[in-house]
């Protein structure tokens, strides 16, 4: 029985990234009906953000908080917490100019933790998570996958380079792309998206 920590970073309700999302988890519970999902909606969620006053309580010790300081780090570190206890993740994401939503990028420094996900080392940095599946749903109005456009996706490497960093190799994508470049092929895409993300949620 696995804990999947599923996490939406797209405020629309109905769009192509929640929708997929949706298709991979409907499939993959079928498949494994004793697991939990835990939905995270960072579009509903207060995500803290990194800012000098949260710097500032990283390098004080314990006894050295205020209690809004610890108030603080206690919102940061239950994300993190979070994070570490489950078994899987896939994250749900469009991308927005060449970039993923900031909600996102700004959960991802409540989880890139010195200390309590990576550390620093004489040799470079170590990642202190166990390897375990992360999935990224995204969807993308253009084509980035190949061709010159390629240089200009800026979401799916910074990804896969925080997972590294994390100490997680175990990192898949089902990538919807072009859905925007030609109306009359969006709805083909996305089926095709909904296929592939079916398949996969059998076997992840």
């Amino acid at each position: 029985m696995a804990n999947v920590l599923a996490i939406i970073a797209n405020p629309r309700k109905n769009s192509y990234t929640v929708r997929l999302m949706q298709s991979f988890i409907k499939e993959y519970m079928n498949n494994n009906p004793t697991d939990t999902i835990t939905e995270l909606d960072l579009y509903k969620t207060e995500i803290p953000i990194i800012n000098s006053e949260v710097l500032e309580a990283w390098n004080k010790t314990e006894e050295e908080l205020t209690v809004k300081e610890k108030t603080l780090l206690d919102k940061i570190d239950h994300f993190t917490s979070q994070f570490l206890a489950a078994d899987k993740v896939v994250i749900a994401a469009p991308m927005w100019n060449l970039q993923f939503p900031p909600m996102l990028t700004a959960y991802i420094a409540n989880i890139t933790v010195a200390g309590r996900t990576f550390e620093y080392t004489e040799t470079g940095w170590k990642g202190l998570i166990a390897d375990k599946p992360v999935l990224l749903i995204h969807v993308r109005g253009g084509v980035f996958s190949h061709g010159l456009a390629k240089a200009y996706d800026h979401a799916v490497p910074y990804l896969k380079s925080i997972c590294n960093l994390l100490g997680i190799t175990n990192f898949k994508t089902i990538i919807c792309e072009g859905i925007e470049a030609d109306p009359n092929k969006t709805e083909k895409i996305f089926e095709q998206a909904v296929c592939e993300a079916t398949e996969l949620a059998k076997i992840f």
